[in-house]
């Protein structure tokens, strides 16, 4: 595990606020940090300005709700919908081509920075990989018995998690591409999963309200009480020291997984926080609610 001072905690000033037609499901800064893309149910991609919050673009031809967008290595950037596709467009917002074969709700999805590779999960029980580069399928990995409601990639592309409605996680070796381990995670449904940067260890946020830590062969290190009846959303800082949760009170809280401990702790939705980022440098979190709204809060560690 990275190594962390407790002694640092986050202090959190909102910056900007930014907003949708309907409920906000993701958030990702540019690999420069310069840009925020925002993922809506009202089916757009919005675009800003990470600095002054300025509009810069809508992104628009998804006939459903959109669960995930992010930027690819190449400037691209790829989104994921209700609709079952996902969508590839440019650094400006022109649409380039969809890819999908999902056969019910692409519910969520996730980007491997190392490998270029997609993973979408699905209502239809099944993950699936792609490559983006090239835009075609790799493989379907199978198993799941419920909906899969997250996906996960570790930081050197060779695991992806998946968890859902059948209360389990399962671990995918992505070198053989087939099922290293499979384990119950959470007594409700897994809604949120993250590596920590470096790492091979997991964090999993479920219904239950519980936040907990895994190795990578299914042996559970941590088991955090949330202080939320739902956690949907999770995402670490880059350096790995800061666990954020955002949760059905429209809570964020910090947390320093080494002892266990909730560092800091702000309402910043009026309901569920669905989408967590930071950005690049560390300097900013965005968050993304159910109230329509997305947030940009400096942070500055204090002692």
């Amino acid at each position: 595990m990275p190594a962390n001072d407790s002694r640092l905690q986050p202090q959190l000033t909102l910056s900007r606020t930014l907003t949708h037609g309907n409920a906000v499901y993701w958030v990702a800064f540019s690999p420069d940090g310069r840009r925020v893309a925002t993922a809506s149910l009202d089916n757009t991609v919005k675009l800003w300005d990470a600095a002054d919050g300025t509009h810069t673009g809508t992104l628009t031809g998804h006939g459903d709700g959109v669960t995930f967008v992010d930027f690819l290595k190449d400037g691209r950037i790829v989104s994921a919908s209700l609709d079952k596709s996902f969508r590839f467009w440019t650094p400006d917002g022109r649409l380039i081509s969809t890819l999908g074969s999902h056969a019910d709700y692409l519910s969520c999805a996730a980007v491997s920075s190392a490998t270029n590779w997609l993973a979408s999960g699905s209502f239809d029980r099944t993950v699936r990989l792609w490559d983006a580069a090239s835009g075609t399928a790799i493989t379907v990995l199978t198993g799941h018995t419920e909906p899969v409601q997250t996906v996960a990639f570790s930081g050197d592309g060779t695991l992806l998690a998946s968890g859902g409605n059948d209360l389990s996680i399962r671990l995918w070796d992505l070198n053989t591409r087939t099922l290293r381990h499979a384990f119950p995670a959470h007594s409700e449904t897994v809604e949120a999963l993250a590596f920590i940067p470096g790492t091979r260890l997991l964090a999993s946020g479920g219904s239950d309200g519980r936040i907990r830590l895994w190795r990578d062969d299914g042996t559970a290190l941590a088991d955090l009480d949330g202080r939320s009846q739902r956690i949907k959303s999770l995402t670490f800082s880059k350096d790995g020291n800061w666990l954020a949760s955002g949760g059905s009170d429209g809570a964020v809280r910090f947390w320093n997984v080494m002892d266990r401990a909730e560092l800091a702790s702000i309402r910043a939705h009026r309901n569920t926080v669905y989408g967590l980022a930071f950005s690049p440098n560390g300097q900013l979190l965005a968050t993304a609610g159910f109230d329509r709204t997305i947030h940009l809060w400096n942070i500055r560690p204090k002692s």
